[in-house]
């Protein structure tokens, strides 16, 4: 994150100069154009910007590093992950299908988490990015993200699409658990 803003900053700051350097500004009141140095100020406050909105991407967490299922968040993304922690899954299993660059997926994060620890060893719960496992989202027919699938026996039995208020994933869960 501090190495992309960094990069962001340089890179800005060296377009603003070369535009400062090149411009042509005759009244010496234009931000980019009027020298090098005011042009690099402002190159780099639009490329530590532009740098800071982007969205971060998500490392897979290796395998070694993964919580048991049922007693946290568990990231899949692989095909094989999903055959082992969720089709072959003794209890049921909740899968948040997102992508990091959703904001309402950002929103549904949290929940996701207190659902983990509200049903922990009762529920498995996991998420799928869907821009590092494109081949599960087309398995499962996602077209539209956030996207949670209860799982139960390795059998999708319900889906809710878009962001629901925690109360709503909740109510499956405990329907499927009674």
């Amino acid at each position: 994150m501090i190495g992309k803003t960094i990069l962001g900053i340089l890179v800005g700051a060296a377009i603003g100069a070369v535009v400062g350097h090149f411009g042509k500004c005759s009244s010496g009141a234009c931000p980019l154009t009027a020298n090098p140095f005011r042009g690099a100020i402002y190159g780099a406050v639009m490329g530590a910007l532009f740098a800071l909105s982007s969205p971060r991407a998500s490392a897979p967490v290796p395998a070694g590093e993964q919580p048991e299922p049922g007693e946290g968040v568990l990231h899949i993304s692989t095909p094989e992950e999903f055959n082992r922690y969720v089709a072959q899954a003794k209890m049921p299993c909740l899968a948040d299908f997102y992508s990091e660059r959703c904001p309402p997926c950002r929103q549904l994060a949290p929940t996701i988490e207190k659902l983990a620890e509200k049903y922990r060893s009762r529920a498995v719960v996991c998420k799928i990015n869907t821009d590092a496992a494109p081949q599960l989202a087309r398995q499962f027919g996602i077209r539209s993200i956030p996207a949670v699938l209860l799982f139960v026996n390795g059998q999708e039995t319900q889906r809710l699409i878009g962001l629901k208020p925690q109360t709503a994933y909740e109510k499956i869960l405990d329907q499927t658990l009674e």
